[in-house]
């Protein structure tokens, strides 16, 4: 049934999540890195995040990272107002799946991927954690 499995459009008063691993030292007291929106290798068609009204900060945080997670928190309205398209991703094991396809993995290293991450940096609301590292 449509707008119950993650294909509606995101709603611009959602919250976002972004999970970030503590071993890369990419939040501290000054705030978020733009390093931390950098796109994975397997990020090909967009950065990922997790819509809040299908996860937890708790579930989103889940990960066997040594050291754990912590989980930035954006929210969708700011992203779209600042030019980002943010697609429902909807899989089998995350519905609230979304992509921000204007970073990818092949273009992380051009100065407009920079300036994104940059932006998404100044519009994270807050940032949750540590979460303690998780074996499932």
């Amino acid at each position: 049934m449509p707008g119950h499995d993650g294909t509606e459009p995101v709603a611009k008063d959602e919250l976002l999540y972004r999970r970030i691993p503590v071993s890369k030292r990419w939040y501290d007291q000054n705030g978020v890195s733009p390093e931390a929106f950098d796109p994975r290798k397997n990020e090909t068609s967009g950065i990922s995040f997790f819509r809040s009204k299908y996860k937890s900060i708790q579930e989103v945080a889940k990960g066997k990272s040594e050291g754990g997670y912590y989980v930035a928190v954006l929210r969708a309205g700011d992203l779209i107002r600042e030019g980002f398209e943010v697609v429902p991703r909807p899989n089998p094991k995350d519905p609230g799946h979304i992509e921000l396809p204007a970073l990818t993995c092949d273009n992380r290293r051009t100065p407009e991927a920079y300036e994104r991450k940059v932006r998404l940096a100044k519009l994270c609301v807050r940032v949750e954690g540590p979460f303690p590292p998780t074996t499932d």
